[in-house]
């Protein structure tokens, strides 16, 4: 199983590209057994889908 580092950084990499099936499986059941890392996971995905849906504050040109 992995260690709450290890669980973070799948979690943030999930994020961005999909997980091969055994890393997917470990995270699943940190996931179901750290509520800690549960949470974080949720709070990375939150900000993920925030910051698709916010306007993009710094594509002005200002120069």
């Amino acid at each position: 199983m992995y260690s709450c580092r290890e669980a973070s950084e799948r979690a943030s990499r999930a994020m961005e590209e999909p997980l091969p099936r055994m890393q997917r499986a470990q995270l699943w059941l940190h996931l179901a057994m750290c509520r800690g890392c549960h949470n974080f996971s949720r709070q990375i995905e939150f900000l993920r889908l925030a910051s698709r849906k916010s306007p993009k504050m710094f594509d002005r040109d200002e120069g």
